[in-house]
């Protein structure tokens, strides 16, 4: 199967106003999404037709027009009314109103589930106690823990800032006066894989996100490049439209490695191909000593993200920086405090065996939000809920993707709404407004701070082998991040994925079971980059 550098370019590329139509285009379809969640009973879907007024505005702003609903008539595009909220039908009790919901969160506590699921059945809530289940189950003893201190247990912090108190301060430095050796794309070393780890298998990305029945792809990306308002003109990546200007050999691949009874997936490349736009953006590579390159993409907009991987692809440093000079820090890795050999990944130490177990205050229902039961803004008051505890210090993203205690340390918002395509990443196009008050919530808080992450965490059910869904989940992590980026302009960069397979069930069931397939989202800023930078 063709890669998207194989394809031709799109002749709409250079084209404004043929470009401008197809993304209208796009912009439509999402009100028609819209549209048909008011007509199913679900009041969110004003939201999604919100959403994509901005975007019609938007767009047509860039043709010249103060009148949008003169520009969209000149364009061929009729819309349909907006139908009355018919009244929702009745549906489980959100996560908040089940039994359970008001225990405290604990390595015991386990996961608040309908009542139609056995509680046996019932899997502990934190990823780390899961791992530690499933560590006992196959004989590998789990790491030694710190004792836990006998004190009472500290209230969450009450926002980032707090959250750093206790971390040195950090001398950021700017990633747009780092300067090494010009290289040419062709004269990039081709990404390590390690050697000294069990490889289980390579990955190949795909870039289709809904189905071919609705004949929408991510070959439509909408490149507005407005980034809309206080997100500092952020754009879209997304791949582009697999266009003609050529790729790198840095982070061309992904792996599968095994680190001891757990699969990972690292697959640099989809974060590349999601940042940048293939037709319209520049890539500029860099060496820097110790086999670390600097990357920077830079969009027609002159938006620069630059990012500093390692030898093998992970992301140390990212920044967006603005035409006039403003740098939004999205991570920043002290590398006085992060060293790697080469034998990092055969070597690779979880940083959160340095923590105790994590014992709050807050109920279950305080730490995790089933966004389909939520508003918009519950959801966004919930992104905004600093980190559960202190941060001990700065991770790397990788770090915080590969250790399920760091991750426990920030709340999530939880997707479980959506329906894949069976056995496949792509979506039908009445499924992308599942995802409007998660876009929205973002986006909310992005206008306050351009600099903030999300991390998209794929799950599936244990339906199936373990190298199948790993590599699935991934991909439908990848899938939620695109739409987020090309149907509500989240810019590509603010958001990073990661699938974790049939790792972190929610129901202990070998079985097929829809609860178990879902996306969690957390905000991981506060892990990765110095609060208050932005």
């Amino acid at each position: 199967e063709a890669g998207p550098t194989d394809q031709p370019a799109d002749a709409n590329a250079t084209d404004p106003v043929a470009a401008a139509q197809d993304q209208l285009g796009v912009a439509a379809e999402l009100y028609n999404v819209g549209i048909g969640q008011l007509e199913a009973g679900d009041a969110s879907g004003q939201s999604t037709i919100d959403a994509a007024n901005k975007q019609f505005a938007d767009i047509c702003a860039t043709l010249g027009y103060s009148d949008v609903a003169q520009c969209l008539a000149d364009m061929g595009i009729t819309l349909p009314p907006v139908p009355e909220v018919k009244p929702a039908a009745e549906t489980t009790p959100p996560i908040s109103e089940l039994p359970g919901a008001q225990e405290a969160v604990t390595p015991q506590a386990v996961e608040v589930l309908p009542e139609t699921v056995a509680p046996e059945e019932a899997a502990p809530v934190l990823d780390s106690a899961k791992d530690f289940a499933t560590q006992v189950v196959d004989g590998q003893a789990p790491a030694e823990q710190p004792a836990v201190a006998e004190e009472p247990t500290a209230p969450p912090p009450t926002d980032d800032k707090a959250a750093q108190a206790d971390i040195a301060p950090v001398e950021v430095q700017s990633l747009a006066k780092l300067e090494g050796e010009k290289i040419a794309v062709d004269a990039l070393p081709v990404m390590e894989v390690p050697q000294n780890v069990t490889i289980i298998n390579n990955v190949t990305n795909v870039t289709n996100i809904t189905n071919n029945t609705t004949n929408v792809t991510n070959n439509n990306t909408v490149n507005n490049n407005n980034g809309g308002g206080g997100q500092g003109g952020g754009g879209k990546g997304g791949g582009g439209k697999g266009g003609g200007k050529p790729g790198n050999n840095f982070t061309n691949s992904g792996f599968i490695f095994q680190i001891g009874v757990n699969l990972i997936i690292s697959n640099p490349a989809q974060d590349f191909d999601r940042i940048r736009d293939s037709d319209e953006d520049e890539v500029f590579y860099q060496r820097l000593p110790g086999g670390r390159v600097k990357e920077t993409i830079e969009r027609p907009n002159g938006v620069q993200i630059v990012t500093i991987r390692d030898k093998w692809g992970n992301v140390l440093k990212r920044s967006r920086i603005m035409p006039d000079g403003r740098e939004y820090i999205l991570a920043y890795q002290d590398e006085d405090d992060f060293e790697q050999d080469d034998d990092y990944f055969g070597n690779w130490r979880d940083p959160g065996d340095d923590l105790p177990p994590l014992r709050l205050t807050i109920p279950i229902r305080d730490y995790i939000l089933d966004a389909d039961d939520a508003d918009e803004e519950e959801v966004e008051l919930f992104f905004r809920e600093p980190p559960v505890e202190q941060v001990r210090k700065i991770y790397t993203i990788e770090e915080v993707k590969r250790s399920a205690r760091i991750r426990d340390s920030v709340r999530r918002v939880e997707v479980g709404g959506l329906t894949f395509d069976s056995g496949a990443a792509t979506i039908a196009r009445s499924q992308v407004g599942a995802l409007s008050k998660v876009a929205n919530g973002m986006l909310a808080i992005l206008e306050d701070n351009p600099g903030e992450t999300f991390l998209i965490e794929g799950h599936t059910d244990a339906v199936g082998g373990d190298q199948a869904n790993l590599i699935l989940s991934d991909q439908r992590a990848s899938t939620v991040a695109r739409i987020l980026t090309d149907f509500y302009d989240v810019p590509p960069e603010n958001l990073v994925t990661q699938g974790y397979g049939e790792r972190y069930l929610k129901v202990k069931t070998e079985k097929a079971e829809k609860l178990n397939r879902r996306v969690s989202i957390k905000r991981i800023t506060s892990l990765i980059t110095v609060a208050d930078r932005n």
